[in-house]
């Protein structure tokens, strides 16, 4: 073993020049799969992260009273990971009001919300904006005060319900509840989180007050009837509830770790306190979708990242190869001396692991250099994150270089001595060659794409609703087996195909040097074509990552703004956008500002979103397309409900669920502002939406503002969308320091891109595909590099032969440009087909991702200049220091060999 192990430490240093560049092809290949190794671990970290610290409230327990409430929040509190459990409650009032100075102002029914004092500090579902939470008093929800027109020191009176006596509190502040549909959901273990309209006008006060005052005048509502309420999501008695806070900081690795360990955490609570709670999960929710969510990181990380990476370990094949005739007779001159093939083997592997790990120690710290470069923000290294990271590289680099030596000399270990020691061998067909494998995976990959296009199959099912991923090695089939067979495929063709057209080139008897390179060539067919397959496929997988790169992007930002409507938007509690849209349009960079009413209706059993708009200015403030709309473009589908005062556009879902058609009459159940209740309002179908800016995924309507706000009686629109004239990051800074004193919320495109690449767009893809985009250009130059040098290396006695004849050094080196550049035309032309192709697939595989999907891909030229640019570059620097390698030669000793 010492000696298998002397001579291969000999082996490696006696050819340092040769060492070197399998030490630095083997590191660019793990480099680039480290770096997404790295990546991608982080993302799923940042997920959980995520999923965890945006949930307003974790876990809700409905209990019977207040004293069992405040006995269960005392003991979940004292369990570990728990940052706060407090005891709640919900309920309703009949109406409200307070003496103004203009007369008595009068709200019907609502909410009440009961906390603890220090409830704010705990659980971040309510914001005060002026004053506090105090004893005896009332904080009003923002809606509520500007509908009293009431401020900190005034008094109201509420009406716990009808016959009750009315309460008279003094107003001690002024909040915004940031999420009313999690605090005021009917709560059912069973069911889990249930989405449920919130209350119009929400009052707060301290849970000992609301218990002294409006709970006796309340029916206190028991589990059993929970939700029995004849609206969906209504309430009509007491909800007491234990709310607890859970600490992020205890929930390590991906979400889907995450959510086992809430699991347990919750069964762990609910199990030293049996009998007294069932909890509903919002964390565990949360982190369910973030778990489904991390499945398409991994897919995007297969499908992306390790096609090229392990053409990357390719080029560790070719630079084997250039030494392969040397390697070969030397292996069977020990063999000859008594050598067994076992001990040769031994020496591949010791090789191979001196290789890799020196390869692996350099491709971590390539990958750790282009995360911490490439990748704004902290990526979260850690000791044993860089240990692991380490650790795999290494292990990757061996298998490599393994893989690449035994391939390179698996010739000379089957054959005998005698035939390892001869200049030639008899090329045999390999079988997959002789049972065209290469044709068959192009077939199939053919016969999938069909399939997927033609049945509309991709990684992301109930698009319209929930986004919810289905992946299956079904959906990586059309992309690998293209993969596959077109690099069999070229391999098959040896430069066969490439001699033919190189030989129609002209013939070497006429004397010119464009002959004798031609006919070099054709003769070199075999060579060229190694470096070919290597060059194009790795340009190959360049193109196809910048085109769905920048196809990705592109319709990030149109999936943004549909989501959140526009370039900017204001949100408000409800009446406050009719201030808020003055000065929303006053902010300098406001291109245009349109009011929206968001409100809910009833269509049958089924609440759906409402959306009141002004037809006049919506398409000025945010863009309509006409893949929006079912049977008509934008354009005409607006026109028509402008036309129709009591005009509806009702999306693809509800026309298909209740059998409508455009004209029909549709009677909503609408909330009556006035009362509280609701009411039913006729509506005509004026079109078939089946998306819209701001609107969710699934069932949802759009109205006529003035027509919407006549039927609900309602105090105004809500939602203010506004296009920037500029940068919309800037806009919205102003847009938001001009209504800080509203408590309005801002959202920006660019914000919302954010949110979506870590929802069902998990990976921030401009980080990986910067990360993958350097890669593959520094591999493109490197494998053209790479093919200069081998190039020189092999033809280093015929070069001699030629300059010893007294052929001109210029001559010469036109030998070895003329390869480079037909390498890298050929590879250019390849890649480019091949590139677009791969692209397509996996943007019809993922075209759910996108919402709405991409109508094309997008041509990212700039970097494909770059791409191409960088290979010629490359090129012809490899090709001139090898021209002045040239005249060093030692002839000689050459020709001596």
């Amino acid at each position: 073993m010492r000696g298998t192990a002397r001579l291969a430490i000999h082996n490696l240093t006696d050819a340092p020049g040769r060492t070197v560049v399998r030490v630095l092809v083997l590191g660019a290949a793990v480099a680039l799969l480290g770096s997404m190794l790295v990546f991608v671990s982080h993302s799923l970290r940042t997920m959980t992260s995520s999923a965890t610290r945006t949930v307003p409230v974790a876990w809700q327990g409905p209990v019977d009273s207040y004293a069992a409430a405040q006995r269960v929040a005392a003991g979940a509190a004292a369990q570990p990971g728990i940052t706060a459990a407090v005891a709640t409650a919900t309920a309703p009032f009949a109406g409200a009001e307070h003496l103004a100075p203009t007369g008595t102002i009068r709200t019907g029914s609502g909410a009440i919300l009961a906390v603890p004092i220090d409830y704010p500090t705990h659980i971040p579902a309510l914001r005060l904006l002026q004053g506090a939470l105090r004893e005896g008093g009332v904080v009003l929800d923002q809606q509520l005060a500007a509908t009293l027109q009431a401020s900190i020191g005034d008094t109201v009176t509420l009406t716990p319900t009808k016959g009750a006596p009315p309460q008279q509190f003094s107003v001690s502040g002024v909040a915004l509840v940031t999420a009313p549909d999690t605090l005021f959901a009917p709560l059912d273990p069973r069911a889990g989180p249930a989405p449920a309209q919130p209350p119009a006008e929400i009052a707060i006060m301290p849970i000992d007050t609301f218990a002294k005052r409006i709970a006796p005048a309340l029916r206190t509502l028991t589990p059993a009837s929970i939700g029995s309420s004849a609206v969906p999501g209504a309430q009509d008695a007491t909800q007491w509830q234990v709310q607890v806070a859970v600490d992020p900081g205890i929930f390590h690795g991906d979400p889907s770790a995450a959510l086992r360990q809430a699991t347990r955490l919750r069964n762990g609570v609910e199990r030293k306190l049996p009998g007294q709670v069932q909890f509903v999960d919002n964390l565990a929710e949360s982190l369910t979708g973030a778990a489904g969510d991390a499945l398409y990181a991994e897919a995007l990380y297969i499908m992306l990242a390790v096609p090229g990476a392990l053409v990357a370990l390719g080029l560790a094949y070719l630079a084997a190869l250039g030494t392969a005739d040397q390697d070969r007779m030397s292996l069977a001159l020990l063999r000859a001396r008594g050598a067994r093939r076992r001990d040769l083997v031994w020496l591949a592997v010791t090789e191979s692991a001196l290789l890799g790990i020196v390869a692996g120690l350099l491709g971590t710290v390539g990958a750790l250099a282009a995360v911490t470069g490439l990748v704004s923000g902290s990526v979260g290294l850690t000791p044993l994150r860089i240990a692991a990271t380490a650790v795999a590289c290494v292990a990757v680099a061996v298998a490599g270089a393994l893989a690449a030596r035994l391939g390179a000399s698996v010739g000379a270990l089957r054959g005998t001595v005698s035939e390892g020691r001869r200049s030639s061998r008899r090329a045999t067909k390999p079988l997959w060659q002789r049972l065209w494998l290469d044709v068959a995976a192009l077939a199939g990959s053919a016969l999938i794409y069909w399939l997927t296009a033609r049945t509309g199959f991709s990684a992301v099912v109930n698009p319209d609703s929930n986004p919810t991923l289905s992946l299956s090695v079904y959906m990586f089939f059309a992309p690998a087996l293209c993969w596959i067979g077109a690099t069999l495929l070229l391999v098959r063709l040896r430069g066969r195909a490439l001699s033919f057209l190189v030989r129609q080139g002209g013939r070497p008897d006429d004397g010119r040097l464009r002959e004798f390179l031609l006919a070099s060539a054709a003769r070199r067919g075999s060579a060229i074509n190694r470096g070919l397959v290597l060059v194009a496929l790795l340009l190959a997988f360049g193109v196809q990552l910048g085109v769905f790169a920048a196809t990705y992007g592109f319709q990030a930002g149109v999936d943004a703004q549909l989501t959140i409507g526009a370039d900017v938007t204001a949100t408000a509690a409800p009446g406050g956008a009719a201030a808020l849209e003055p000065a929303v349009a006053a902010t300098p960079g406001v291109a245009a500002t349109t009011a929206i009413d968001h409100a809910y209706a009833y269509v049958g059993p089924d609440l759906q979103d409402t959306y009141g708009i002004d037809t006049a200015t919506f398409t000025k403030a945010t863009t309509l397309r006409d893949s929006y709309f079912v049977g008509a473009s934008a354009a005409q589908t607006m026109r028509a409900l402008a036309a129709a005062p009591d005009g509806l556009l009702v999306s693809r879902e509800t026309i298909t669920d209740y059998s409508l058609r455009t004209g029909d009459l549709v009677k909503l159940r609408v909330l009556d502002h006035t009362t509280g209740k609701f009411v039913i309002a006729p509506f005509h179908v004026a079109g078939v939406v089946q998306e819209f800016p701001s609107a969710p995924k699934d069932s949802f309507m759009v109205a006529n503002l003035a027509y919407l706000q006549h039927v609900t009686h309602g105090t105004g629109p809500n939602v203010v969308l506004a296009k920037a004239a500029g940068n919309a990051a800037a806009v919205g800074r102003a847009v938001r320091a001009a209504t800080a004193s509203s408590g309005a919320s801002i959202a920006t495109i660019g914000e919302q891109t954010q949110r979506t690449t870590s929802s069902i767009t998990t990976v921030d893809f401009t980080a990986v595909s910067r990360i993958e985009q350097v890669f593959a250009v520094l591999l493109v130059a490197a494998a053209i590099g790479l093919y200069v040098h081998l190039a020189l290396a092999e033809r280093r006695r015929e070069f001699a032969t030629m300059a010893a004849l007294g052929t001109p050094l210029r001559s010469i080196a036109a030998f070895l440009w003329s390869e480079a550049a037909l390498v890298l035309a050929a590879g250019t032309v390849l890649a480019a087909g091949l590139g677009l192709l791969l692209a397509k697939m996996v943007t019809a595989m993922l075209t759910h991702v996108f919402d709405p999907p991409p109508d094309h891909l997008t041509i990212p030229w700039g970097y494909l200049a770059l791409l191409v640019g960088a290979a010629v570059v490359t090129a012809a620097v490899a090709t001139l220091l090898a021209t002045r390698s040239l005249r060093r030669l030692p002839l000689g000793a050459i020709l001596r060999q």
